[in-house]
């Protein structure tokens, strides 16, 4: 079995980790603008009785695929955050080739999507079921953005491995949520922002408090997978090559 070397692969995590958190900025900059330019284009402002003063010049087709292609992208970025953060793991994708490394971000993208859409339909019928995928969606995540994992192992894996720990998947996601939500509520409420500051201001918080939740998300999935086996985990097994000697 191949083990990636982790002595050179931390070096300049923190700079690696910055750059990625400006281009997440970014990337939700567009997302917000793009939503509220589709609310105006669309009516759907005018209805709610909502004004959104800061919008782009873009049509409602070209509003969508803003959207589309800003969260796309964000999960691209979240999920090169994550490896990042995973120990011994490189964000350049060391010992991947580009097709496993390209399969890795789409499964990472398929999880986010189908997971948003399961929870949101959990929620709205009988909420638990809602919860349930809520907690164990940030580490599926994890598990197949940064260990390559196929999304129906990455879901057992964490089902199994969980147990024990959903309380503090529960309560760090809480608290991820938590902020922006807040920041959401006083802005709704007040007016005191300039609306380009509150913009900035709201894609700050949510930038930040999205990629604080994806570096304690890895700490916890790595802290699991360092139980599960008796000891901490020093070294990540490289999943393209383990079933080479």
């Amino acid at each position: 079995m191949t083990l990636q070397d982790s002595s050179t692969g931390r070096d300049g995590v923190g700079a690696r980790a910055a750059a990625v958190v400006v281009a997440l900025l970014a990337v939700d900059a567009g997302w917000n603008l793009s939503l509220n330019t589709l609310l105006v284009r669309s009516g759907a402002a005018e209805t709610l009785g909502t004004t959104f003063p800061v919008t782009v010049p873009l049509t409602t087709l070209g509003a969508v695929g803003g959207l589309v292609l800003s969260s796309v992208a964000g999960i691209v970025l979240l999920a090169t955050l994550a490896r990042v953060f995973a120990a011994d793991t490189d964000a350049l994708g060391a010992g991947e080739t580009p097709a496993e490394m390209l399969a890795a971000y789409a499964r990472a993208v398929v999880v986010t999507v189908v997971g948003v859409v399961a929870a949101g339909i959990g929620l709205a019928a009988l909420v638990v079921p809602g919860l349930v995928v809520l907690v164990h969606l940030p580490l599926v995540f994890v598990a197949v953005a940064a260990d390559g994992e196929p999304i129906g192992r990455a879901v057992d894996r964490t089902w199994t491995r969980a147990g024990g720990n959903r309380a503090r998947i529960a309560a760090v996601g809480l608290a991820v949520v938590a902020v922006p939500l807040a920041l959401a509520v006083v802005a709704t409420l007040t007016a005191i922002l300039p609306p380009l500051v509150e913009l900035a201001l709201g894609v700050l918080v949510t930038g930040v408090a999205a990629a604080a939740g994806v570096a304690a998300f890895t700490g916890i999935a790595d802290s699991i997978d360092g139980s599960a086996t008796g000891s901490a985990r020093t070294d990540r097994v490289n999943p393209t090559a383990s079933g080479r000697l």
